[in-house]
């Protein structure tokens, strides 16, 4: 071989294996995280619902009457970010706002009759998504999975 020939070769590099781009948590994460997001959104396409607006709908059927703030920081989210959400989720008829009962300045949110019917479904429509998604995972290695991102999140 002549030296161009064994310059144009390249070389592997010797990286360690817990180094490798595989090993990496994050990218572990963005890569089950583009799944996850992918096939959320195959599923919920008929009601037109992110993961995001599913979650803010979620909790506050859970939570009837949380306040705006309450939910943003349940959510981990600024309300920058949320109040053009939730100004969407009122115009599809979906939340309603109401003034606080002691304190006008605050309001409340709740579910619509409209929203209140549809919940059950959609709660039906994601778990069919995580089973689907999480299919590998015994049940215990998933209880495990949400115990470890509770631990990194909380």
């Amino acid at each position: 071989m002549d030296e161009a020939t064994i310059r144009s070769k390249p070389r592997k590099a010797r990286i360690a294996p817990e180094d490798t781009l595989d090993a990496q948590i994050g990218y572990n994460l963005r890569r089950a995280s583009a799944l996850a997001l992918n096939d959320f959104a195959v599923e919920m396409a008929d009601a037109s619902l992110r993961p995001v607006t599913y979650g803010m709908l979620a909790l506050i059927d859970e939570r009837p009457g949380i306040r705006a703030a309450e939910l943003c920081r349940l959510l981990g989210m600024k309300s920058a970010n949320m109040a053009p959400l939730l100004a969407e989720l009122e115009e599809r008829g979906l939340v309603e706002r109401d003034d606080h009962a002691r304190d006008k300045r605050v309001q409340v949110l709740a579910l619509t009759k409209a929203a209140k019917a549809a919940m059950p479904a959609w709660r039906r429509q994601v778990r069919r998504h995580e089973d689907r998604f999480l299919q590998q995972l015994t049940k215990k290695e998933r209880a495990t999975l949400l115990r470890l991102l509770r631990l990194i999140w909380t």
